[in-house]
């Protein structure tokens, strides 16, 4: 899991850094803080990072964070955005960018662990988690760990985040059930053995999809234009 925090005080991000890292502790869970003081710097990781989730200090005189917020949301429509401020004030215009929660910096070790268990129940509900069958169980996969699934023979791959658990995983299931039971759910299948997570895509260019990361997936030439205008539709939100 990786969490990015914005915050220009940098003992606020720290408090925020070890509630964090607290609370997934106590699950078990690994995860990966990084902290900026920076938007730009902030933005600049956002393009080449999926997020699990971004927490985005704002401030009372005229709300500007809230400007990367909204950029935020355009680079990666389904990242939860986490709004942190000492006062109430940018509280109404956190509807407009869709933020998941408001939290005020006076009151974070009271509000944090509510906080985060609404969204540990988001990310890991039955909507946003896909159960696939392996070694004769039930394996649940959180759909924003993956980045994209690999078909070869009877099987197909998952390839992780590099936050998750695995790096990858292999499962005995065809490609096109794989696309079917994500469609509608921010996944595009771009080619016969590829279905790809839109939270990792930075592009569509030269019938190839580029990953945040660099790395390039060929795309069928004759379906380009479609599924370039398909991921084009879902940034947009």
């Amino acid at each position: 899991m990786l969490f990015a925090i914005f915050d220009t005080q940098p003992a606020d991000a720290r408090r925020l850094s070890d509630l964090l890292q607290d609370y997934l502790e106590q699950r078990d869970l690994h995860c990966r803080v990084e902290q900026f003081s920076r938007p730009e710097l902030l933005l600049e990781f956002c393009r080449s990072y999926a997020c699990t989730a971004v927490f985005l200090q704002v401030t009372a005189a005229g709300c500007p964070n809230l400007e990367i917020a909204s950029r935020l949301r355009a680079l990666s429509p389904e990242t939860p955005v986490i709004l942190t401020s000492d006062s109430l004030d940018c509280a109404p215009d956190g509807y407009r960018v869709r933020a998941f929660a408001y939290l005020l910096t006076t009151r974070l070790p009271e509000s944090f662990s509510a906080c985060m268990d609404s969204l540990w129940e988001t990310l890991f509900s039955p909507a946003n988690t896909l159960s696939l069958r392996a070694d004769r169980e039930d394996v649940f996969l959180p759909l924003e760990q993956i980045r994209y699934f690999e078909a070869s023979g009877h099987t197909v791959t998952a390839h992780f985040s590099a936050s998750a658990l695995w790096s990858t995983r292999t499962f005995r299931v065809s490609i096109q059930e794989i696309a079917d039971r994500l469609e509608g759910r921010g996944f595009l299948r771009v080619q016969r053995s590829f279905v790809v997570n839109l939270r990792y895509v930075d592009r569509f260019s030269n019938y190839m999809v580029i990953l945040k990361d660099g790395q390039r997936i060929p795309v069928s030439v004759k379906h380009f234009s479609r599924l370039r205008q398909e991921f084009l539709h879902w940034q947009k939100g």
